[in-house]
């Protein structure tokens, strides 16, 4: 990645995010558009499992930032299938989501399957269509 946890920015975009799931983790969960409570059982651990990482990154472990790791805010380069084709999709939150615009949900099926994903890493992606395989390209965080 091409920033520092020094930038005072990027220290308060991680704060924001970390506010914006402790007051919306009930919502997120309770909204009823999960298909299963399995769907919501996994929701959750994501959720805390994000959280922990954003922590661990502002206590100052580098490590998360070294290996790119996929967050809110991300602009991630994939090849999704075996085909050539590249895309590249920016992670928000749900109220900044337009697919016109390459910016896919968090909570949506390929936002779910991405975050907290490295370079390198190929991750399937469930949708209600079947399931594809997205090999991360690379990540950038801006």
């Amino acid at each position: 990645m091409s920033h520092s946890l020094r930038t005072v920015s990027l220290r308060e975009e991680l704060v924001q995010q970390l506010v914006y799931l402790d007051e919306h983790k009930f919502s997120i969960l309770d909204r009823g558009t999960w298909e299963s409570p399995a769907e919501r059982a996994e929701v959750q651990a994501m959720i805390k499992s994000y959280q922990e990482t954003v922590e661990r990154i502002l206590s100052g472990d580098n490590d998360v930032i070294e290996r790119s790791m996929v967050l809110v805010g991300s602009r991630v380069s994939l090849r999704i299938g075996q085909e050539t084709l590249k895309d590249m999709y920016r992670i928000v939150i749900p109220g900044e989501a337009e697919l016109d615009e390459f910016c896919i949900s968090l909570w949506s099926p390929m936002g779910r399957g991405l975050i907290l994903g490295c370079p390198g890493e190929t991750v399937t992606i469930q949708t209600p269509f079947g399931s594809d395989e997205v090999l991360i390209l690379d990540n950038r965080y801006e």
